[in-house]
């Protein structure tokens, strides 16, 4: 009975040891929101730390509208986001982008939580290029539910420019509430500013880097890679300054399917999984000129 009593008291210091670490960690990390805005969006981006502030792809509508304008294709995409293994915090998403002769727009949708604690948000964006740069605008209205508690709804506002500065340098910035809107009194939804570089010297390989800053938080940089390793299949890699944190995934397309899956090592929390679908619909071109 005393070793029995041993076993469990030791079980419950590592479960309670764990739930600490994971409150400061959301504390210093985020200080927002329970679902730590601004979420990266797409399994892509995970693999490679999330440093896509330039990169143009089917996730640009949640990453950074400007993304829009440089699309060759209309994409309709969901994603999956678990974090620790933890019930609760989920995240699930979906969006796409369509075309008008004036301008590309976006629509997504997100959901993160459970009955207990739970955020929906909707957004539109809007992106224009006038050749090699172009800015994107964003809003989404969010909406955080607390069981038997209370219901706060409010207004996000996001930026992003994007600009072709060579055949194979992007360089991409994103602002996230500039507003400084507020869910509850308490929690303050941050304002981040990124900006990154893209590299792509050939179609089998793309390198990516980008600063991220909160506005009261220390800098972060992250860094990350793609490498076609035979066509149509893709492997990443990246890594964060934020306590060091690991990214690695892979992806592949069969016709208009395209499937990304990623995982990212916390060194505390322990592992994410992150899982992404899209389908490719007809290019651009062909949808303005009917």
């Amino acid at each position: 009975m005393a070793k029995i009593g041993e076993k469990y008291r030791v079980f419950l210091c590592s479960q309670i040891s764990l739930i600490l670490i994971f409150l400061i960690t959301l504390f210093r990390t985020s200080q927002c929101n329970a679902s730590g805005e601004p979420f990266p969006i797409g399994a892509r981006s995970w693999g490679m730390a999330n440093a896509v502030t330039a990169v143009a792809d089917k996730q640009s509508v949640f990453n950074n509208p400007a993304g829009l304008a440089f699309l060759d294709h209309h994409f309709i995409s969901t994603a999956y986001h678990s974090r620790y293994n933890m019930t609760g915090l989920q995240t699930f998403a979906l969006g796409g982008n369509f075309s008008a002769k004036w301008a590309k727009a976006g629509l997504d949708v997100e959901r993160f939580g459970d009955k207990l604690y739970n955020e929906q948000k909707l957004g539109l964006s809007l992106a224009k290029s006038t050749g090699r740069v172009a800015l994107g605008l964003k809003v989404s209205y969010l909406q955080a539910a607390i069981e038997n508690f209370a219901v706060k709804q409010t207004l996000l506002t996001q930026f992003g420019v994007m600009a072709k500065l060579s055949s194979t340098v992007n360089m991409g910035f994103h602002a996230y509430n500039l507003t400084g809107a507020r869910l509850f009194l308490s929690q303050r939804i941050p304002t981040v500013l990124r900006f990154g570089f893209s590299y792509q010297p050939g179609k089998q390989l793309l390198l990516v880097s980008e600063a991220e800053k909160d506005i009261l938080l220390p800098l972060v940089y992250k860094a990350g890679l793609e490498y076609q390793l035979v066509k149509n299949f893709y492997i990443r890699s990246g890594i964060t300054s934020r306590i060091n944190n690991v990214h690695f995934g892979f992806g592949f397309q069969s016709k208009q399917f395209i499937f990304d899956y990623a995982a990212s090592n916390h060194s505390l929390l322990g592992f994410s999984h992150h899982l992404s679908l899209a389908y490719q619909l007809k290019s651009i071109e062909q949808k303005l000129s009917k």
